[in-house]
Order: structure tokens, then sequence, then C-alpha cells
């Protein structure tokens, strides 16, 4: 398929929060790990992060949850319009690059924005193999393939599956049939292959490949700090489809990888400030004493978060990882009311809550409490419960989104099982951050909007007040050698802090 040349590689993020107006510069780690098996064969790979705003064009720099919540509309709009500056960057890239073969990471929110990136990409070249993969094709393999535009999807663990893809695409080679966790089209007729097993040791997938990027001047350094130490979950929230792609079953890095990793990324990146990106860091403790002991002994003098559970944490391992370098820990507490809770299979109590958030606070680790309304049992009373819980914060951020039935987990069931689902499902419709989304059996959808404006407020209102506007004064600080070299990254950087100072200082009413 490649006419006597290398076979080329372009692996895309669709854009999202972009087009809705916000910035979100992150690096896609699941496509890092998918162009390292493009250059293990010894293809042409790069990586595109479509939502990832040029460093001059005109984005939101806000974090406001009103603003975010607002601005779905947005969206929905940018995906009827072709004429979009964003769309036409993505044909631009494809243009430039001239793939072969276009991977799509697909999230369910972005399914809607992956149609276009795949549209765009047959405009350019029908040629052109389109291949998705992702969450939302593991959990929907079926519907996914049978998406005229799409040429092979992916379910599951996508790295030797797109390996042995690709060696077949390279060789010039059509038996897909064999290839473990693949669905294809074959005489325009879909097929779907038996799912591939979970990678046993993930020592042997070569690391991310951080440095095939386009528009690589679009990121931090800290940008590259993100990564993972274990890939599954062994709960059983209601609300989660992770156990639809990874099982219950936990799977850890050996210590030796992710510390060499992280040796790695700082020499190449200067990266100072990491994320770990495991369902929860801290379900095996001994592990976790373990990977923080190296921190220290090892003096690597990063700062770093995580996201784990209540009920995985306790002073010792928190003074430990503090010393460690820890600054930041995500929480999931969803619900204030212990119905809900019950219901959604959390396997927490709120008294568990109120516990961990204390803790937090007094060994001075700044935290975030994930919070959710909007589950298709919830009542007011379970809603202002939860709003009640969120007030008790103290010490930290508070994140707040509206529930949304992804496929594969229980809470999809109930949803359908109330009616709340539709049989041919939008999408584009589809987000946490969209007041649209209302799957709630009792309360109405005035009132729920209702509830959502006052949840939005006064969040917006309780970060600004409490955010550590210094930190992040400090982070910027240790990017000073990077933004004397790049003036419009040091313009946007300052946006983003004004913004903070703007929230603080006047906060919404």
């Amino acid at each position: 398929m490649n006419e006597g040349r290398k076979l080329k590689v372009l692996l895309i993020n669709p854009p999202f929060h972009r087009l809705k107006g916000f910035g979100h510069t992150y690096y896609p780690l699941g496509l890092g790990y998918l162009c390292a098996v493009a250059n293990k064969l010894g293809l042409e790979a790069s990586i595109y992060n479509a939502d990832a705003a040029d460093i001059n064009e005109k984005v939101n720099h806000s974090e406001s949850y009103n603003e975010k919540i607002k601005s779905h509309k947005k969206y929905t709009d940018a995906l009827s319009d072709s004429r979009h500056y964003v769309w036409k960057e993505v044909g631009d890239v494809i243009r430039s690059c001239r793939p072969d073969v276009v991977g799509i990471t697909v999230m369910t929110a972005k399914y809607a924005s992956a149609i276009k990136v795949s549209e765009i990409a047959k405009s350019v070249n029908e040629r052109i193999k389109v291949v998705w993969g992702g969450p939302h094709p593991t959990i929907c393999i079926k519907e996914v393939i049978d998406e005229p535009l799409v040429d092979f999807a992916a379910s599951g663990e996508g790295e030797k599956t797109f390996e042995e893809l690709l060696v077949q695409l390279k060789n010039g080679e059509d038996n897909f049939g064999k290839i473990e966790g693949l669905a294809f089209k074959k005489n325009c007729i879909s097929q779907v292959n038996a799912p591939r097993g979970l990678v046993a040791n993930l020592d042997e997938l070569a690391p991310p490949d951080r440095k095939s990027m386009v528009y690589p001047e679009r990121y931090f350094a800290d940008s590259f700090g993100n990564m993972i130490t274990s890939r599954g979950c062994p709960f059983l929230c209601g609300y989660c489809s992770a156990k639809g792609i990874w099982t219950r079953k936990t799977r850890h890095r050996s210590i030796d990888s992710v510390i060499s990793e992280i040796h790695g990324i700082k020499s190449k990146f200067g990266s100072k400030n990491f994320y770990f990106w495991d369902d929860s860091f801290t379900v095996n403790r001994n592990r976790t004493i373990d990977i923080c002991n190296r921190l220290i002994n090892e003096s690597l003098n990063i700062s770093w978060g995580c996201t784990t559970r209540v009920d995985l944490l306790d002073e010792e391992i928190l003074h430990l990882m503090k010393k460690a370098g820890c600054d930041y820990i995500s929480i999931g507490v969803e619900s204030g009311s212990e119905r809900i809770l019950k219901i959604i299979e959390k396997g927490i109590r709120v008294q568990q809550v109120k516990k961990a958030a204390q803790m937090l606070k007094r060994i001075k680790i700044p935290f975030e409490a994930f919070f959710m309304i909007g589950f298709p049992d919830e009542t007011d009373e379970d809603i202002e419960k939860t709003f009640q819980l969120m007030k008790e914060m103290d010490g930290g951020t508070v994140c707040f989104s509206i529930f949304t039935p992804y496929p594969g987990s229980a809470q999809f069931d109930t949803a359908r099982k109330y009616g709340l689902i539709p049989d041919k499902i939008n999408w584009s419709d589809y987000s946490h951050q969209s007041s649209e989304n209302y799957f709630v059996k009792d309360i109405s959808k005035t009132q729920f909007k209702e509830y959502v404006d006052k949840f939005s407020r006064w969040v917006d209102t309780k970060n600004a007040k409490d955010l550590k506007v210094g930190r992040l004064f400090s982070k910027a600080f240790n990017e000073f050698p990077n933004l004397v070299r790049r003036p419009g990254v040091a313009i946007h950087k300052c946006k983003t802090l004004l913004g903070i100072f703007k929230r603080k200082v006047f906060p919404y009413d």
C-alpha cells in the first residue's frame, strides 16, 4: 500500500476541549505507547494532539466549571462547521504528514469528533487506512467497525494488536482474521476477531515515544511528565467502564522501569512535575512504599501527583508520599449520599471521605475531590447531601461533573432499564460538562439544570478562594528557561495565572 516507500503512521487525539474554546495542552500517553510500537518496526510515525491549542491561539484559560458547562454548544456547533479553523488544521497536518495509516484514540465523548477526523483523513486520501482504538472501541467494537469511515478497530490494550496490524500492512498482507483484538471489514462485511488477553508483563512494552510530536512547541517541559506505573483496577464502581477494558486485574510495572522512565523524561525534557495516571496509585501499599523510597534514595527531586481512593490512604503512607515529592492527590468521592454510594458500588463511606480530607489537610498535601450528580436513582435529598459534603472539603479543591452513563458500566445498564437512554445514541451529547446530560429518573430536567448551575457556581467560588496561587507561580518559575526561549508560551502562562488571580479576587456571586 505504500508504493515502495516506508509506511507512514499518524496517530491523532481528536479535538474536544479546543472546539469548546478551552486550552488543554497535555501529552497523549496512550498514543505514545502506539508510536513506540511503530518505531520498533522501523516505520515513520508521528503523534498529533489536535486538542492542543497553538500558543498564539485565542482560547479560554479559565478553569471555571460554569463556563465549561455553557461551552458545550460550541463543540456541537463546531462538529457541523467544516470551515472551523481546527478542522482546517487537521486537514493540513494529514496532508503534510502523508500517512498511510491514521490511528485515532476514541473516548466516548470524542466519538463525533473522531468521525470528523476520519472523514477529513479519507477526503485527503481515500486510500488512508483509518484505525480506531481506545475505551469506546473496546466496549462498542461492533458499532465502531460498522462505521463506513473506519477500516480497523482495536479493542482492549492495543499495543500488540496494532503491532500485528502494522506488520501486515507493511508487508502488503491481508490475513487480518488472525489478529486477536481486531475488527475489520472484508468484502464490505464487518468482522470482529476474538479478544486479546492482557499484557502479562508491562515491562515488555517499549516506553512511550515523547519525541515524535507534531507541533512540539505547544508543549511545556512538564507536559511530558504524565506516565503510568500500573494498569487495571480491582474495584466495581458502577459508573466506570474500566473493568470492561482492563478487567479487575491490576498489573504493575517493575519499580526499576518506573524509575528509569522518570530519569529519561527528566533528562530529555527537563520535566520536574509528574503525574501518575494509575487508576488507584496506592492500591498496593507495599509497592507504593517501595516507589517512594526509591524516589527519596535516588534524590530525583521531582514533584508528583496521583489518583487514588480515600480507603487506600493512611497517615503513614501520606507522610512518606509527601517526603518523596507528592504534592497533589486526586480522590474520587462521587456522592455525599450513603444510599447512592451503595447503589453505584463505590465501596466507601462518607466518614472515610471526611477522614481522608482531614488527613490530607493536616499533612498539607493539596488534593482534589471529584463529585458527580445526576445518577439515575438520585433524589433531591441525595443531591443536597452531596452539596453538604462538598462544603466540608476544607483544604482541597473540588471537581464537579455531570453523571454520564458510559457503555460498559453498570449505571449505563441502569439508565437504559429506566428508559433514560435512547436506542440510537447521539454521542455528541455525551459530556460530563454538558447540562444536556440528563439521566435522572425522579428529578425534572428543569430542576436538574438548576442544580447544575448551583453546583458549578459554588465550586468556582470555592476553588477561587482556596487555590494556592503561589504553587502555580513556583511551577512557572521552574519553567523559566523554556519560557525565555518561547515568549508565546510565556504569554500563555501569564494569561492562565492572571485568570486564576481574577477568580480568586472576584469570585462568582
